[in-house]
């Protein structure tokens, strides 16, 4: 997200300027570009291609087996930084510290908790590790029971989260809670205070 680094006082972001700011930008940005690695291997199948083992099925699997890993994951990884961070980093207004953590904290947090809930569910009582075993290197086997599972649970399990976080998102009067100290929304509009008349 963007936050304004150079422009708010952060700390030890004030302390450097000219070089010794470029440095230590690049290096949140290559911490950034080690993120897009983690994320292209935690979820996004890391050096596969994707849908490997339709497109091993329909091509061959030799002809899939030629392609480089590296590459792929290179590849995934650039994508993840272009279209993830710096795109949202240009599209998004930028927000204060106190605004990104009480978003963390109030809908963030409960959402994550509920979706290790349901992870344990799909885990204890869809997962069925015995059909892990592969038919051959290429298409790898299943792990999930019949009936459209592997199709339609992440279809249905995203729909809902979605829906769940566009409701957590509007369900609050903002007329209400004004008293907060680090609320996201501003107690009087900019514009219509009077010097004075407070």
């Amino acid at each position: 997200m963007p936050e304004a680094e150079a422009e708010l006082v952060e700390g030890w972001w004030t302390e450097y300027g000219g070089m010794r700011f470029g440095m230590l930008f690049m290096a949140e940005y290559i911490r950034t570009y080690a993120a897009c690695f983690l994320f292209t291997h935690f979820f996004l199948g890391g050096w596969h291609l994707p849908f490997q083992g339709t497109l091993a099925s329909v091509i061959g699997g030799t002809a899939v087996g030629l392609f480089p890993g590296a590459i792929m994951t290179l590849v995934k990884s650039w994508l993840v930084f272009l279209i993830v961070f710096v795109w949202a980093r240009f599209a998004l207004a930028r927000i204060r510290t106190d605004q990104i953590l009480e978003f963390g904290w109030r809908m963030l947090l409960p959402l994550s908790v509920l979706q290790v809930v349901l992870a344990l569910v799909y885990r204890l009582y869809l997962f069925n590790p015995e059909g892990m075993a592969a038919k051959d290197d290429a298409t790898g086997g299943m792990a999930w029971d019949a009936f459209g599972i592997p199709f339609f649970v992440p279809v249905l399990t995203t729909a809902f989260w979605l829906g769940v976080f566009f409701i957590y998102l509007n369900d609050e009067d903002k007329s209400v809670n004004q008293e907060r100290m680090f609320h996201v929304h501003t107690d009087k509009p900019a514009g219509t205070v009077t010097p004075g008349q407070e």
